[in-house]
């Protein structure tokens, strides 16, 4: 009796196994690929989306000239010989962030081409202080520059890993930059401005930027990927020489 279990439980199994094997189709393994969920993935793990938006935040690093630029003395009184200020390039935000957005089209497996605008985040610093001995007034210059980058890159793509690609590029850019000197004075306080004066000065170049870096994808159908990327632009203006970027992003691809 202990043994009729058993065997029947096998004996079961055997038949249940035999009904099927003779069922079996010899095209079987692949009428899993008959599965709509399957298919779907198959064709979009395989498609190349050609469009992309992205942004990135950008880490700069600017190289400024020698130049200096005079701004008259707002502390000197009516009458009593004009006194300047001399503001120097060098004073500018060498380290501004940047904002980048951009639109991508890749018509070839390793390239692609970006259109990107970019624009420096809001930077203002006081570099310079002037007193005047047994006198309540006193002044600051305070140092503001605004860069603005519009363009076209192209990049060229080496995927190395399934989800990862090595990236190189080279672009065109024009590079608006302003800068303004602001020499205020005050009596007391910062509360108290007594007068100011100010000089404008601006930078415009066309110029070539070169990139290198990396693309992670964030999922199997290639849809959303993390990149980084180093660039370097040498911008020859009067002010700003060049620029080397930093930049971290992501890019979403339709």
């Amino acid at each position: 009796m202990n043994k009729i279990l058993p065997i029947s439980f096998v004996l079961a199994a055997t038949v249940a196994f035999s009904a099927n094997a003779q069922n079996y189709k010899l095209g079987y393994p692949s009428d899993y690929r008959a599965n709509p969920a399957y298919n779907y993935y198959e064709q979009n793990a395989a498609k190349e989306y050609k469009f992309s938006i992205g942004v990135d935040y950008v880490m700069g690093d600017v190289s400024t000239t020698d130049k200096t630029f005079d701004i008259l003395s707002p502390l000197v009184a009516s009458g009593l010989p004009e006194e300047y200020y001399s503001a120097k390039a060098e004073n500018f935000d060498d380290s501004p962030d940047f904002l980048n957005v951009n639109f991508g089209y890749k018509p070839f497996k390793y390239l692609g081409f970006e259109l990107f605008y970019q624009q420096s985040l809001p930077n203002q610093e006081v570099k310079y202080q002037e007193h005047y001995s047994a006198d309540h007034r006193y002044s600051e210059a305070e140092y503001d520059i605004d860069y603005k980058a519009y363009g076209l890159d192209a990049i060229g793509y080496l995927p190395i890993l399934s989800r990862m690609d090595l990236l190189a590029t080279i672009g065109i850019a024009q590079y608006d930059i302003d800068g303004s000197v602001k020499l205020t004075a005050y009596r007391y306080d910062s509360s108290q401005e007594w007068r100011a004066n100010s000089k404008s000065v601006s930078d415009s170049s066309f110029a070539l930027r070169y990139g290198a870096g990396v693309q992670f994808w964030l999922d199997k159908n290639k849809r959303t990927a993390l990149r980084a990327m180093y660039r370097y632009t040498d911008i020859g203006g009067d002010y700003i020489d060049d620029i080397t970027e930093i930049a971290i992003g992501v890019r979403r691809y339709f």
